[in-house]
């Protein structure tokens, strides 16, 4: 059985879903991070706040880089380039994976001189490095020599829980618009509330909205809401727990992602899964994973007028809207199964195994052959 130390966020629901696959699949998985979490099967070392000041940094960094020589791991793959990634560089353990996350590549190197030459060391010390996205493959590429492979593998959906409702509509006569989000200014949801004021003056009674989520600008979005005289037309449903996203998507009848920024865009994919058009800013990762025309429509980032129009547009042509649906479900299912993602991602760490000659059980070397894969 081969070996794997993951250094991510335990919490994180992507960390979670990918590691318990991979156990499922016959690894043997240890995960270090900052915060604690439980996931069957999987070892988490939490790396303990020792002193909690300025130095607690370096020496957080120490207990790391010395967990890590202790596990002694087949495959070190560290998520997050500027953090984890500079940690499992630090470390010096081969073969080492390094996956970017978005402002890792997008942020961290234009904050100065040093972090810039901070992250192509770190990205230097990497056998294999990874994206979730081709822009932020491309912006990766712009800080390494040339010739360096980049693999582009996406945080992939369960296609079998996202997806379309068993279920028919009710014949509600309202079309519903909405996001589940962070609440922070990134996402551009004041954007979208003043999009949808203007809809609502154009559609009096036909339209609705829902923001789920929390975060820091939930109270100001509260307040534009309620200045624009759309507080009885906007619902928030709050934080949603994972295992509750799909249902939420499945209730509206449109994503909206007005973003100003995003790496990949798994919310546009998660709706898509669930055969819902999605209307997305022309930006980042977005076009990737929306179809202009195809699987969703693609909006300028920031324009309260272009958003609010491809809203209606779609709320007028439920054609449209179920066209667009259905071409998104089927270009999700080929392109974002999240159990091919994995696939692709254990088909790097098979590559590495053998090219470093990593001793493994007889097990392992079966799981290698592909026999066992899922492929």
């Amino acid at each position: 059985m081969a070996r794997l130390c993951l250094l991510a966020n335990a919490a994180s629901s992507h960390t979670e879903k990918w590691a318990s696959e991979l156990v499922r699949r016959g690894w043997e998985v240890d995960i270090i991070s900052f915060l604690p979490a439980s996931i069957p099967h999987v070892v988490i070392h939490v790396v303990p706040p020792i002193f909690g000041s300025k130095t607690d940094v370096i020496l957080r960094q120490h207990w790391i880089v010395r967990k890590v020589k202790q596990l002694k791991p087949d495959l070190v793959h560290a998520h997050y380039a500027s953090s984890f990634g500079f940690l499992g560089a630090l470390a010096d353990q081969h073969p080492l994976i390094i996956s970017a996350w978005g402002s890792d590549i997008f942020a961290f190197p234009r904050k100065s001189i040093l972090h810039r030459r901070l992250l192509k060391w770190t990205l230097k010390q990497a056998d294999v490095l990874c994206s979730t996205s081709r822009i932020m493959a491309e912006t990766m590429a712009s800080y390494l020599e040339s010739g360096r492979r980049i693999e582009v593998i996406p945080f992939g959906v369960d296609v079998t829980r996202f997806a379309p409702p068993s279920e028919k509509g009710d014949g509600a006569v309202r079309v519903v618009f909405g996001v589940a989000k962070y609440l922070q200014p990134v996402y551009g949801l004041d954007v979208l509330l003043k999009a949808f004021a203007e809809l609502d003056g154009r559609l009096p009674g036909r339209v609705l909205l829902r923001i789920a989520g929390e975060g820091p600008e939930s109270k100001r979005l509260g307040r534009l809401a309620k200045r624009l005289g759309i507080e009885d037309k906007v619902e928030w449903p709050g934080f949603i727990p994972n295992r509750e996203v799909a249902r939420f998507y499945q209730e509206l009848d449109v994503v909206v992602v007005p973003s100003y920024q995003e790496s990949f865009g798994v919310t546009a994919v998660e709706g898509s899964a669930c055969a819902r058009p999605i209307i997305a800013s022309r930006v980042g990762g977005l076009p990737e994973v929306v179809l202009d025309g195809k699987t969703g429509l693609l909006v300028t980032p920031g324009s309260v007028e272009e958003l609010a129009s491809a809203m209606e547009f779609l709320a007028l042509h439920p054609e449209e809207r179920y066209r667009l649906g259905q071409a998104g479900r089927a270009f999700a299912v080929q392109y974002y199964n999240w159990q091919d993602n994995v696939s692709e991602m254990e088909r790097v760490y098979r590559e590495l195994l053998q090219t470093k000659g990593t001793s493994i059980d007889t097990d392992c070397k079966q799981m290698l052959k592909g026999s066992s894969l899922g492929n």
